[in-house]
């Protein structure tokens, strides 16, 4: 009867484990690269097309722009190394992704987030003995599976914080600090997760060494920091050889420029913790996606003398780091259905979680609490799955935008701003793609592009220019959060086809509710 019991057990965990994978494959996947992505998914095609020799980032239009100045990439996604030109993002994680991207290309790379999903969900099963029916309640119940539907380290970060945690409950201290040292070769909230944790632990511990109940060599503060250490010891050394940078090439292109001021930072700080308007744009931010969070933590740090020092460290660990990365965080994350720098939050928030599901599980005739806590469950499950037919809604509209650039059979693709160049899907690496933002660099770049690309048709596409209002323009430039797009003045229209012309006898302008194209060739006139 055990047995059967365990293959059923085994049979739901595996099927929710499919169900994340068929969620994957329904928010199409093939249009999922734009923003930080993108670059982590050239990121990997460089590192397989060079057989792990190099990390230098395909540029297609190398021959037509040698210095790169109209490179299709935000600033902070990329440095130098040497004469190469690099992606900022950890190296880890595109090496980790390699074999997605061999076996079915950059479509293949979102289910790489699987990985972290099933480690997350199997340490819930494996060390903490969850229910399928709590771990399904507890991933849904939180917005790591928003952040699982594009191709990023947060699955794999968030489950080896999940790791520490349970080392660290488990009184394995070391190991503990092992893994929240792991963690810091994805994301640099680890570096603060960490020295959250240790804080709250030194102070769960009595203040070893000057506690008299601890000794120090026992104390799971001392072995904690001691774990951690090795590990960011070893982060900076190779930081150090290979990039010449202590904390590697991400966290001077985060934190490189003068940041933002202290009044912009507190609206940051209602937003990532509770709920805000930035940019015309809502932000849910943690308690207002996991209400649970915030009555279970001022539950228990209410009752904070009553609980075990494993427990107390756990709650006191959240508490800091939620309170604190939202004034440290370099930017706002881009996307509005959960703040992504608050990630590291959702391992304790679910083991607490944990607790008091076993609480009311114990329970029998307390059917009002009961209710309670149920609803507090169901409200971050809705929101999740409010978050992915969202999501779905505009991988839609990407797909209609991708498939009218594709069908533009443009050999040469230029954008006057980032957020447009994202839409190509796929094409990036098999077309020359550019970005130029100033009308005035048009004109010579055209002629080079006619002499390098002779007979090939070549595109020109920006974001329709009466949607480009001076209010709009003026409001990404002063923005906080839109620090890369949109902050130069769009082409003006009716120059645009004369300046075609001169290299290019055939020139059409395409209609397109959303954006301005024109295309021009060396063929007859044809109709696209």
């Amino acid at each position: 009867m055990r047995s059967i019991f365990k293959k059923r057990n085994l049979l739901g965990f595996l099927s929710l484990l499919l169900f994340c994978t068929l969620l994957i494959k329904s928010t199409k996947p093939e249009v999922s690269l734009t923003y930080d992505s993108r670059t982590k998914s050239i990121q990997t095609h460089a590192l397989i097309h060079s057989h792990f020799g190099s990390e230098e980032l395909p540029y297609p239009a190398k021959s037509i722009d040698p210095k790169e100045e109209f490179l299709p990439m935000p600033a902070n996604n990329y440095t130098k190394l040497g004469e190469s030109t690099i992606s900022v993002f950890p190296i880890l994680l595109a090496t980790l992704a390699t074999p997605f991207y061999y076996l079915a290309g950059n479509q293949g790379l979102p289910y790489f987030n699987l990985l972290g999903v099933f480690i997350f969900l199997w340490i819930l099963r494996k060390f903490w003995k969850a229910s399928n029916t709590f771990i399904a309640l507890a991933f849904f119940g939180s917005y790591l599976p928003i952040l699982m539907m594009e191709f990023a380290e947060h699955t794999l970060f968030v489950a080896i914080l999940l790791a520490s945690l349970t080392f660290l409950y488990k009184r394995n201290g070391i190991y503990a600090g092992i893994f929240a040292g792991l963690s810091i070769w994805f994301r640099h909230e680890g570096i603060v997760f960490a020295g959250c944790i240790l804080f709250a632990s030194w102070i769960s511990e009595g203040f070893p060494p000057f506690s008299k109940n601890v000794k120090l060599k026992k104390s799971q503060s001392f072995r904690f920091g001691l774990g951690f250490a090795f590990i960011f010891l070893v982060f900076v050394i190779f930081n150090y050889l290979r990039y010449s940078s202590l904390l590697g090439p991400r966290f001077h292109a985060n934190y490189g420029e003068t940041g933002v001021g202290f009044t912009d930072k507190i609206q940051w700080a209602i937003g990532f913790l509770f709920l805000n308007k930035i940019d015309e744009t809502v932000r849910i931010g943690f308690f207002t996606y996991i209400p649970f969070a915030l009555i279970g933590l001022g539950i228990l740090l209410y009752n904070i003398r009553k609980i075990s020092v494993r427990k107390k460290t756990i709650v006191l660990g959240a508490v800091f780091f939620l309170f604190t990365i939202p004034f440290l965080a370099p930017n706002y994350g881009f996307w509005e259905w959960g703040p992504r720098y608050l990630s590291a939050g959702i391992p304790p928030v679910t083991l607490v979680l944990y607790w008091f599901w076993n609480y009311f599980a114990r329970k029998k005739n307390n059917l009002f609490q009961k209710s309670g806590f149920g609803v507090l469950i169901a409200i971050p499950v809705i929101m999740t799955f409010i978050g992915i037919s969202f999501l779905n809604q505009s991988r839609k509209q990407l797909l209609k935008t991708y498939t009218l650039f594709h069908e533009l059979k443009a050999d040469t693709l230029v954008f006057h701003d980032f957020s447009v160049m994202y839409f190509i899907g796929n094409d990036y690496l098999s077309k020359n793609v550019l970005c130029v933002p100033k009308e005035g660099s048009l004109s010579p770049l055209l002629e080079t592009i006619s002499q390098k690309e002779k007979g090939k048709r070549i595109a020109l596409i920006q974001i329709k220019e009466e949607l480009i209002t001076p209010e709009k323009l003026e409001k990404t430039r002063q923005s906080p959060v839109f620090d890369i797009m949109l902050k130069t003045e769009p082409w003006k229209s009716k120059n645009i086809s004369s300046k075609i012309s001169e290299n290019y006898p055939n020139v059409q302008r395409i209609d397109s509710p959303y954006f301005d194209i024109w295309v021009g060739d060396f063929g007859s006139s044809s109709k696209l």
